[in-house]
């Protein structure tokens, strides 16, 4: 094939610039709610039944368009998994009445007669793609969700005693109850759902009612699992509200443990490739759990049995144990599984298999809670071995979790891919601007059967033109950075795009990255990061000029704001965490004509 231009290989990471490039959504399946409404009824929205009405077991409900956000539509499927001694008397609600008295057509509002004792159900709702959905699978392309907030309303009774009404959710970062409130959390360690119930069994007219109201946000959702039910026999109303909600002034919020298994990249899952034999850790980054509490309960991860393939050669190892450091993934239920000594620690690990998956805890040998740092340790130090020479080629997907209380973390997953089904693990791909040229660079974790990289080249994210074409590594498990200077890119404002080109000619299109070269950006380095005491926020200014530095927390919200003056060069500002919580921010900088965003850690 012709090369085209000049090339280098050169050993430069651009971690940060990808971690930027996902921050604001380029991820084609990841789209930022931004706390909008997402509506399951009203103006705009198509409703259609697709098995059933939704009123019976394994019905199915289509809705269509309930949020657009960049352009792009989004669909929303709903299941009804379970019915328990229930009845669903209207599947969704959507005028008003002297007991639904605030209701919205954009609630999801199931209307419910219990039997004796009560009952309830359970709904799973799936975010895809518009227009994805498939008839002859009731599938449609899956798509996470960033800042959503769901409200549930109307947590009381029906005037019966007994008749306490409950609503279960997991997987949200912050839950915000009414001061005061008629609603208290438990945590449903079977279905790993956090319990909101309330203390009354008496009827609310006021659906909104702050005493009877949860708020829950999220940071990523995809799918989720929702179980409300009542206590008592007869009439039960739930209202779901995804938005904001009604005014909320006088809530209470309670914090939830996060775990991120790769704090490089947006999202909480960590995805890698496996050329077997080998290892592969679950985690990338660093503090991958954040939580302002003092302890957790215990570190939980569950898979797909039948996704062991190759037997005992799939195992869990805990780097560094000095006991119990091997667990083979072909466990049956209930097997015996020694106890793990790790960082001086030592974990009891109990093992189960039921409804075709498979179940790992691992809990203070003794009983007692876990502090913070030990559950990290131990997560850190996991490890997915697949030995066999010649491994099945297929995905392995482990769920991760770990529980404080009544809160369990929204599920993180280590996706390992064995024997590079993909040819390529691409862990960065990026482009800087110097001296006002274009260099593209971007890094490989790992290459088989890899021959080359085309680079191409758009004005407008449509047309595209092939401006060089490196040599690729062919067989590789190591790190392998490329570099390309495009001379011919002076003040370029575009789009690039990477080409993998296999030995057999097959070919891979990563999605394009963006980049303004018209005039020369600020650069912005913060240092120590993670942090736990003082911290500085380096700027270097092309003039005098105001800096303003913003403090954006994991939710979206600005926490902090300062305004500073700079000259030429660099300038150099100083900060202590102890202006911040715990947590993951995004640190935003804006001088007279640039804005930059880095990510900070703090401990």
């Amino acid at each position: 094939m012709k090369k085209f231009g000049t090339s280098m290989k050169k050993v430069k990471l651009a971690a940060s610039l990808l971690l930027l490039m996902n921050h604001f959504g380029l991820n084609a399946q990841t789209y930022n709610a931004a706390y909008n409404t997402i509506s399951f009824g009203g103006s705009g929205v198509t409703i259609t039944n697709k098995v059933g009405t939704g009123t019976a077991l394994n019905n199915i409900v289509l809705y269509q368009n309930v949020i657009t956000i960049g352009g792009q539509q989004i669909d929303a499927i709903v299941r009804t998994q379970e019915l328990s001694n229930a009845s669903i008397t209207t599947y969704d609600y959507t005028g008003t009445s002297s007991t639904a008295s605030n209701n919205l057509p954009s609630f999801f509002s199931p209307q419910f007669n219990f039997g004796t004792g009560g009952g309830y159900a359970v709904f799973k709702i799936q975010f895809i793609l518009g227009g994805s959905y498939t008839n002859s699978t009731n599938t449609g392309t899956l798509v996470t969700l960033q800042n959503v907030r769901l409200n549930t309303y109307d947590l009381d009774g029906n005037g019966t005693g007994g008749t306490n009404q409950y609503a279960e959710f997991g997987g949200f970062s912050i839950s915000e109850l009414g001061s005061p409130s008629n609603v208290a959390m438990t945590y449903n360690s079977t279905l790993g759902l956090t319990k909101f119930r309330t203390s009354i069994s008496t009827n609310t007219i006021d659906v909104t009612d702050v005493r009877n109201r949860v708020r829950v946000s999220y940071s990523y959702i995809s799918e989720f699992t929702t179980k409300i039910g009542a206590e008592g026999s007869g009439a039960a109303y739930f209202f779901l509200d995804f938005s904001a909600g009604a005014t909320f002034t006088s809530a209470i919020s309670y914090a939830a443990p996060s775990l991120d298994l790769n704090t490089n990249t947006a999202g909480l899952d960590n995805v890698t490739n496996m050329l077997a034999p080998d290892v592969k850790n679950f985690t990338s980054g660093s503090s991958n759990i954040t939580y302002s509490g003092p302890t957790l309960d215990n570190l939980k991860l569950n898979f797909s049995t039948i996704q062991i393939l190759d037997g005992a050669n799939e195992k869990l190892l805990i780097s560094g144990a000095t006991s119990g450091g091997t667990i083979p993934l072909n466990f049956t239920n209930a097997q015996v599984i020694s106890n793990v000594v790790v960082g001086g620690v030592t974990y009891a690990v109990v093992a189960s298999v039921s409804g075709g998956k498979s179940f790992l805890t691992f809990t203070k040998s003794g009983g007692g809670t876990l502090t913070l740092a030990q559950v990290e340790g131990l997560l850190d130090a996991l490890q997915y071995q697949n030995a066999a020479s010649n491994a099945t080629k297929a995905w392995r997907y482990f769920n991760v979790t770990t529980v404080a209380g009544s809160f369990e973390t929204p599920v993180a997953q280590f996706q390992v891919n064995i024997d590079n089904v993909l040819p390529v693990e691409l862990t960065s791909f990026a482009v800087n601007c110097e001296n006002d040229y274009s260099i593209v660079s971007w890094q490989t974790a790992s290459e088989h059967n890899s021959a080359s990289f085309i680079l191409e080249r758009s004005a407008d994210g449509k047309e595209w033109e092939a401006i060089t074409e490196l040599e690729a590594a062919g067989n590789s498990n190591s790190t392998i950075d490329y570099q390309y200077e495009d001379l011919t890119s002076y003040r370029f404002v575009g789009y690039y795009r990477l080409i993998q080109v296999d030995l057999d000619g097959k070919q891979k299109v990563y999605d394009p990255i963006y980049t303004n070269c018209s005039k020369s950006e600020n650069e912005v380095e913060i240092y120590p990061n993670p942090v736990q005491g003082d911290f500085v926020i380096a700027v270097s200014s092309l003039a005098s000029e105001k800096v303003s530095i913003e403090f954006i927390n994991a939710n979206g919200m600005l926490v902090l704001s300062k305004i500073y003056d700079a000259s030429n060069g660099f300038n150099h500002y100083n900060f202590n965490s102890q202006e911040l919580i715990s947590g993951i921010y995004f640190v935003r900088v804006f001088t007279n004509d640039t804005q930059t965003i880095k990510k900070l850690i703090v401990k």
